[in-house]
């Protein structure tokens, strides 16, 4: 839910036009905030939803929504090529090798490709009906992301295979130099990894697609102007924090925006996680399967914390001349664990892992 929420968060705000901006109210000395989180989010994200509806009907989606439009299948040009042993200017000789190399996953970009023919309209058509937030995070992460993700963990070579590809074929090489395409290639893998397999018994990626659909009801409650534990509502003095941080801080350093955008994240996410009264459904909602807790440790664990710290810099260098921040990679991989994030302010998280653990050890 937090990877999510904050980056929505992020694109609420930044991307705020000028009638939304006239939601909030400023004044000389400091800025005051009135805005109401019900209006001010659904215009966004049903705007944003709106949006991606009218691209589907528009560029992807047959009239009948029983196949892909041509416009839609020139964006899939590059695997359509893999999937065809004739020579093309579309993919290169070192990219086509680098999936050869692959022995029985050497099909996976057809595999895709047959997804995106035969499966995706449907899903596609689906999407276009839902009416609800929960409906629609269920429906794009668990028939749109899931099934492609299933491929990778059958074949995790693809990762690598794909990186060489867009590294040596697909991007200038001015840019390719300044990537670090080692770290890149950690960080997919290791995100890749953390949902892939069964614990206890229940299919992890299942289980995150039931995540995402939680978090669309988190956002429908919202809206409907619900002021309950699932709800953002509960949480409006943070939100206001964020929203705070992010049109004052304009004329500030790059690494102080980001630390004090990241230090206001840290609130939000105590209050929505922590709260005493809250927390309980919240472990019942979010993390209340051992695969979520499986997929939390390992992604904030040494070796991915130093990944992603890899990352960070090395996107930042891209950009700043001035050093990235310090600790704001660790601050946000903090909420991942909510027993150690929240620590003793309640133990809802801690008696769940208690219990996660005897039962995987049992």
């Amino acid at each position: 839910m937090k990877a999510i929420l904050m980056w929505l968060l992020w694109l609420v705000t930044v991307t705020t036009s000028q009638d939304q901006q006239s939601m909030l109210t400023t004044s000389q000395d400091d800025l005051v905030f009135s805005f109401d989180i019900n209006s001010f989010l659904k215009h966004y994200f049903d705007n944003m939803i709106d949006e991606a509806k009218t691209e589907v009907r528009e560029s992807w989606l047959s009239e009948d929504g029983l196949s892909l439009r041509s416009e839609g299948m020139q964006n899939l040009a590059a695997l359509e090529a893999l999937c065809d042993n004739r020579e093309t200017v579309i993919v290169g000789k070192s990219c086509r090798g680098e999936f050869t190399k692959l022995g029985d996953c050497a099909d996976t970009p057809c595999r895709v490709l047959d997804w995106a023919k035969n499966q995706a309209p449907v899903s596609l058509s689906r999407f276009l009906a839902a009416e609800s937030y929960e409906d629609i995070y269920r429906i794009v992460f668990g028939e749109g992301i899931v099934p492609l993700w299933r491929l990778l963990c059958e074949c995790p070579g693809v990762i690598n295979a794909s990186i060489e590809c867009v590294r040596t074929e697909f991007v200038e090489e001015v840019t390719a130099r300044k990537f670090n395409w080692n770290v890149v290639r950690s960080v997919l893998q290791g995100v890749i990894k953390s949902g892939c397999g069964e614990v206890g018994g229940s299919e992890c990626l299942v289980e995150m697609s039931e995540l995402q659909a939680s978090i669309g009801r988190v956002l429908d409650n919202t809206y409907r102007g619900e002021e309950g534990c699932l709800s953002l509502r509960r949480a409006e003095k943070e939100l206001t924090g964020v929203f705070r941080v992010l049109v004052t801080q304009e004329t500030a350093l790059p690494s102080e925006y980001v630390e004090a955008y990241i230090a206001e994240c840290v609130k939000l996410w105590d209050e929505l996680m922590c709260d005493g009264d809250c927390a309980g459904e919240m472990q019942d909602t979010f993390y209340s399967n051992c695969c979520i807790k499986r997929a939390a440790e390992f992604l904030n664990s040494k070796q991915m914390r130093k990944h992603f710290n890899k990352l960070f810099k090395n996107v930042w260098s891209l950009y700043f001349e001035e050093p990235s921040p310090k600790r704001v990679v660790d601050q946000y991989l903090s909420m991942f664990e909510p027993a150690t994030f929240c620590g003793d302010e309640t133990g809802a998280y801690k008696y769940f892992n208690k219990q996660c653990d005897q039962a995987i050890g049992a």
